[in-house]
């Protein structure tokens, strides 16, 4: 009977396997606060390995960026941050992604203007090429001065 059940469990963890989330809460949270750092200091090595071929970037302004635009903003110099302080609320995990809300304070120049901006951030994670990549971030401010 032992010998029976050893086999079924050996022939069932490929299929046990792909169910199992990839990453957890504790290396999602680390994932995105790297994307917040790289944004900080225009790592663009960093913001092209973690930001997904398929990103939607959509900020405070209500206007959205795919990947490539995102990041020719930061190469450009038209969007540059002198302080970011994420804070991360909560993370909901699933199978091949998670999603985590929160809190961002910052102090960005865009096109030449300084602006402080609080918001309220909601991120889309997935687990691709063993690694976690945002797909989808939206902010809300939740008061701007400048």
């Amino acid at each position: 009977m032992r010998t029976v059940l050893a086999l079924l469990l050996v022939a069932a963890a490929p299929f046990a396997a792909a169910d199992a989330p990839r990453g957890d809460e504790a290396s999602a949270r680390a994932a995105l606060l790297a994307r917040f750092d790289a944004a900080l200091h225009a790592d663009l090595p960093a913001l092209e390995t973690g930001l997904a071929d398929d990103l939607e970037y959509c900020g405070v302004s209500a206007t959205c960026s795919t990947k490539s635009q995102y990041i020719e903003s930061v190469r450009s110099g038209k969007r540059k941050f002198k302080s970011l302080r994420p804070e991360i609320g909560r993370v909901r995990m699933f199978p091949d992604s998670a999603v985590l809300t929160g809190k961002v304070y910052s102090v960005s120049i865009v096109d030449g203007a300084e602006r402080n901006v609080d918001a309220y951030f909601l991120v889309v994670l997935v687990w691709r090429d063993g690694r976690w990549q945002m797909t989808n971030q939206t902010s809300t401010s939740l008061t701007t001065t400048s």
